[in-house]
Order: structure tokens, then C-alpha cells, then sequence
């Protein structure tokens, strides 16, 4: 026994050494690696809008850099305090790249627009700065929304009352649920509708879960962000916005709702949230001041340039980059003016959109034109860029810096003097004449001749057989083709079994139901299975279309009044049972028939 233990000492020993050893390996071959990679630091907030003492989160990130101590980050109208540091280590193909990650908390002390600087740090020798960041406060008022006291509610929060046509608004739409329910969006996927018109909004990023208190009472919530452009000037009145939830909830106080499987003591149903609504007074662009080129670019930016390379020779192509970062909408931003452009041929150039944050409204959007010198020139063509600012109501005109290039002309032919023959034979004085003669290169053939073999004699050519003409291709070919179609038939399979598993499990569930019902002995037992039937024969049954509640199903003119009117009693006492703590009653075998009977007339009628 001893023997083995020191055994298995000796190979715990071995397998430290050996994984001490690959460390060290990884370290001093990765560390080159990162040496040599350029550092890139970025910004972000978790939220561009929030309200006056909500905090948001600020993330900082340095890639392939050694950062120990985090920068110091101050901004008018913002308490920013640091929270804690990350650190990130990968390895992949013998190359190692670090991350760290800095961890502020930022709490807005007055509402408005609020512009955090770039955050500098120093690298080495370098400093590296961080795009600007903006953040959207707003004061929430004393009311609370009109059903703030329903176990669920929608709320829609738009910073400002009045911007620019063009001008991008950040907004956020949030849902409200009680504690004791849970939800998801129904079907998963669906976004939030806004109803209104006159403007256009920014595709939605993923929902973002948060407890948010209201009047006292924490609640979850459900935050969807996005943004909002008015396209014409007036009164933008914005009605509300919805969004359909399926929402899950005991049947007691003791009920534990989840969505984990369809047999769980809880009552399901789909509801449609909406929020309050709000308007916008949206301003024209002023006329005075605009600019000939200005494209309808509504923000706020800044313009740098540069070119590779920088030394080069007439008729060799320049990389010229002109890179526009700030916050607006990107997407109405047009292609920058080159001035001083008389000694280049510009070409169009490309364009690719970086976004900073998770809507897109911070970005930074880079164009790369291609130029080519005509002349000896000293400088690159001047940039310019036109937009709308706002904040100042003004239109701001961009400039790139001058960028000074070295262009040389292109080498000239050589020229090589030979003599000229004397002009007459056996002349006592023989005269000569120096007449020019332009040296060309002789052309290499950029095609040899296929030679067959070593003799230099000529060789005939031998014939031969296509592939294509041989049976073994051919049966070569169809191994990969068999295999290709098997695939494809076995993912057709899988794919129905898939597709097919949703309504195997709803027949499924409405076998074990049916027995439930049987076996009910308690009032809230025999009203959950019952209205569950009820939903799973909607889910089943090939009329109803989309129709998946009780309750549109209700709303049927078809419907005869008799079992319109028992279903609703059986919901109105559903809600009962739910919040009222009822439902302990004994079935009998009368109300156990009449349960049958109204579920036999459900299914005939619908």
C-alpha cells in the first residue's frame, strides 16, 4: 500500500513538473509575441442612457499591452469610481495575447448630454487614447407609469422632448414583472413594436435583464435599447409600444414557476405588455450656414487621416485612410471631399463601419481611398467632412491635417554612346561619329517550351487518354457524390425529427393531462389541468392558424355564448386561485363531468 502511495506521489510530482515546464515554454515563447503585437485599448458603457444617481458600468480594455495600475477617469457631471480589474491570457498557434480589462462605476449627478474625453494611457513610450464616450442622462419624473401597480407593466423612456430631423435618439423600452413571475419574450426572437409614424429606428441589439424599483418595489425588468430618427419636422407622437411575453406563475405561494417542462404545477399564458406613450417635437435643419456638400449628417465627430506609404514615385498608388468617429447616424453619412486634388487621380474609395457600442450610434467609420501621384507633389489632398452639430445647432466643416508625402519621378532609359565605322578605307586620318544607341532589355518568354525529352532532336507527341474518358474516374467520383447525398438525406431526417419534436410533446402532454384529470382531487388541480387542456388542444387543433391563448380564442364571433361564458368563469377563477391563496376544495364527481363535457364542446367548436 505504501508503495503505491509513493508511487502515485512520484507521478503527481512528474505531472507538476511537466505542466511547470509547458508554462515556461508558453511564457518565453509567448512573450515576443505579445512584445511585438500592437496594443489596442477600447471603451464601452453597458447602458447610453440611464437617469440622474442610476449607475451604469464603464469597460476598459487593453489588448497585448502590461497595464498595472488603471488610468484615473474623470468627467463634468459624473462620479466615476474604480471597481476591479480582469485579466485575460490566451495562447493560440505559439502566439500569446493578454487582455485586461478595467471595471469603473459611473453614477450621472445632473441630466443631459454627457461627454466622456478620451482616456489616455501610456504605453512604452506611446499614448493611446480611447474614442470619446456619450452618455445620455435623463430625470425620471415623481409619477410612476399609469399601471405601475399591475403585477406587470411597460414603461418607455426617451431622453429628450424636442431634436433635429435626422438626429438619432436613444430610447429604451422596459418591462416590468412582478418577482413571483417569470417570462420570456413570445415567440423568441420578437422585438418590440412601436405605434406611431413619421420616424424610422435602428435595428435592436439582445435585451438586457435588470431589477429596477419602482414606487418602492423592485421589480424585473427587461430593457430592450435602440434608437429613434424623426424624418420629417412636426409633432412626433409616439403611442406606445408592446411586446408580446409568455409569463409562468404558481399556483400558491409555496409554486416554484419555471419553464423547465410542461408538467410542472404552474399556470402558463402569452400577454401583451405595452408602455405609455410620449412625443417629440422634431426641428427642421436650419438653412443659414449650410454647407453646398452637406448630406444630412446629424452628430457629433472627429476627422483624422494618414497614408502608407508616405515615400513613393509618380504612377505608384497611395493607400490615403480617413477614419470619422464620434456619435450619430452613421448610416446617412456620405463619402468624404479630397481638395488639392490636382496633381492625384482619386478612385472611389471603400467603406467599413466599426460600431462602440451595442446600438451603433458611437462608431467609427473608416474610408480608404485609393490615389495615385501625376506629378512630383509635397502633400496628400486635404479631407473634408460637413454635419450638423445639435448641441451647438451648428454646422461644424472638418479638415484633415496636411500630410507631407515624397514622390520622385520614375528612372528614364539609359543611353550608351557606340562608334560609328570610318567613312572611307585607308584614309590617312580616319573620322569618327558617335551615334546613339537606346539599350533595351531583351524579354524572357513568360512561356517555355515543353520538352520531352533530353535529345535535342525533334521529338513526336504522344497521345493520350482523357480521365474523363476512363471508367475508374467516373467511380471515384461517385464514392464522394454517394456519401454527399447520404449526408443530405440524414440531415433532412434529423431536421424533421426536430421540427416534429414540438407537437409530440404537446400530444404527450395532453395524454398525461387527460389522466391528471381523472385523478384531480383539489379544485386548483382540476382548474390548471383543465385550462391547460383547453391551450394545448388550441396549439393542436389545424383551425385556429397562430391562435395559441384562451383568450383570443374568446374573442371569436364563432364561439357559442355557453362555453364562452364557462371559460371565463373558469379564468376569472384561475386569477383567484393565483393571487387569492383559494383552491384547496375537494372535487366531485359532478363537477369532475361537467369538466369533460365543456373540454368535449371546446374541442368540437374549435
Amino acid at each position: 500500500m505504501t508503495s503505491r502511495r509513493k508511487k502515485e506521489t512520484e507521478a503527481c510530482c512528474a505531472t507538476g513538473k511537466m505542466k511547470l515546464l509547458l508554462f515556461l515554454c508558453a511564457f518565453f515563447i509567448g512573450s515576443p509575441a505579445i512584445g511585438n503585437a500592437e496594443p489596442t485599448i477600447s471603451a464601452s458603457l453597458s447602458a447610453i442612457t440611464t437617469e440622474v444617481d442610476q449607475p451604469v458600468q464603464l469597460t476598459l480594455t487593453i489588448e497585448n499591452a502590461r497595464v498595472s495600475h488603471p488610468p484615473m477617469i474623470t468627467a463634468d457631471g459624473l462620479s466615476i469610481n474604480f471597481a476591479g480589474t480582469s485579466t485575460q491570457t490566451q495562447i493560440f498557434n505559439l502566439k500569446v495575447r493578454s487582455k485586461t480589462i478595467f471595471t469603473y462605476i459611473v453614477t450621472p449627478t445632473r441630466e443631459g448630454p454627457i461627454e466622456i474625453p478620451p482616456i489616455p494611457i501610456s504605453i512604452g513610450n506611446e499614448t493611446y487614447k480611447t474614442t470619446p464616450l456619450m452618455l445620455q442622462v435623463v430625470h425620471r419624473d415623481n409619477a410612476p407609469p399609469e399601471n405601475a401597480d399591475e403585477p406587470f407593466f411597460g414603461e418607455l423612456v426617451i431622453p429628450k422632448e424636442s431634436a433635429y430631423v435626422g438626429e438619432q435618439i436613444p430610447i429604451e423600452l422596459r418591462f416590468y414583472f412582478d418577482r413571483h413571475i417569470n417570462y420570456e419574450p413570445y415567440p423568441q426572437g420578437q422585438f418590440p413594436l412601436i405605434d406611431g409614424e413619421g420616424f424610422i429606428i435602428k435595428k435592436y441589439p439582445d435585451p438586457v435583464d435588470r431589477q429596477l424599483s419602482v414606487n418602492g418595489k423592485t421589480y424585473q425588468a427587461q430593457v430592450y435599447k435602440t434608437a429613434l430618427t424623426g424624418v420629417k419636422p412636426g409633432k412626433l407622437k409616439l403611442v406606445s409600444a408592446s411586446q408580446q411575453f409568455r409569463i409562468a406563475f404558481g399556483f400558491s405561494s409555496g409554486a416554484n414557476p419555471s419553464f423547465g417542462g410542461p408538467f410542472q404545477n404552474y399556470q402558463e399564458q402569452v400577454v401583451t405588455v405595452k408602455t405609455n406613450g410620449a412625443s417629440i417635437e422634431i426641428k427642421p435643419l436650419p438653412i443659414a450656414g449650410r454647407p453646398p456638400n452637406f448630406s444630412g449628417t446629424v452628430g457629433d465627430f472627429t476627422l483624422t487621416a494618414s497614408a502608407v506609404p508616405v515615400t513613393t514615385k509618380v504612377g505608384d498608388p497611395i493607400a490615403m485612410k480617413v477614419e470619422i468617429k464620434g456619435f450619430g447616424n452613421f448610416d446617412r453619412m456620405e463619402t468624404p471631399t479630397l481638395s488639392d486634388r490636382d496633381a492625384w487621380r482619386v478612385y472611389d474609395p471603400s467603406s467599413e463601419t466599426t460600431p462602440l457600442d451595442d446600438i451603433g450610434l458611437s462608431a467609427t467609420k473608416t474610408f480608404n481611398f485609393p490615389i495615385v501621384p501625376e506629378k512630383k507633389v509635397s502633400n496628400l489632398p486635404t479631407a473634408e467632412f460637413f454635419y450638423f452639430d445639435p448641441n451647438t445647432e451648428k454646422y461644424v466643416t472638418l479638415k484633415s491635417s496636411p500630410i507631407a508625402v515624397t514622390v520622385e519621378d520614375q528612372p528614364q532609359l539609359t543611353v550608351s554612346p557606340t562608334p560609328a565605322p570610318s567613312l572611307a578605307s585607308g584614309a590617312s586620318s580616319a573620322t569618327s561619329s558617335i551615334t546613339p544607341s537606346v539599350v533595351t532589355p531583351t524579354p524572357e518568354p513568360d512561356i517555355l517550351d515543353i520538352r520531352l525529352g533530353a535529345s535535342s532532336e525533334p521529338t513526336s507527341f504522344r497521345s493520350f487518354r482523357s480521365w474523363i474518358d476512363e471508367p475508374i474516374f467516373w467511380i471515384v467520383q461517385a464514392f464522394p457524390a454517394l456519401i454527399l447525398l447520404l449526408i443530405v438525406v440524414g440531415f433532412w431526417i434529423r431536421n424533421a425529427w426536430v421540427a416534429s419534436r414540438p407537437i409530440r410533446l404537446l400530444f404527450q402532454e395532453q395524454r398525461f393531462l387527460e389522466k391528471q384529470l381523472n385523478s384531480a382531487n383539489q379544485s386548483s388541480e382540476l382548474l390548471n389541468t383543465t385550462i391547460r387542456l383547453l391551450e394545448v388542444h388550441l396549439r393542436l387543433s389545424p383551425k385556429q392558424g397562430t391562435t395559441q391563448s384562451v383568450e383570443s380564442t374568446l374573442a371569436h364571433p364563432d364561439l357559442p355564448e355557453s362555453i364562452r361564458s364557462e371559460v371565463k368563469q373558469l379564468l376569472q377563477r384561475r386569477m383567484q386561485v393565483a393571487y387569492g391563496g383559494l383552491g384547496s376544495e375537494s372535487v366531485t364527481q359532478e363537477q369532475r363531468l361537467q369538466t369533460k363535457d365543456l373540454i368535449q364542446r371546446w374541442k368540437t367548436m374549435t
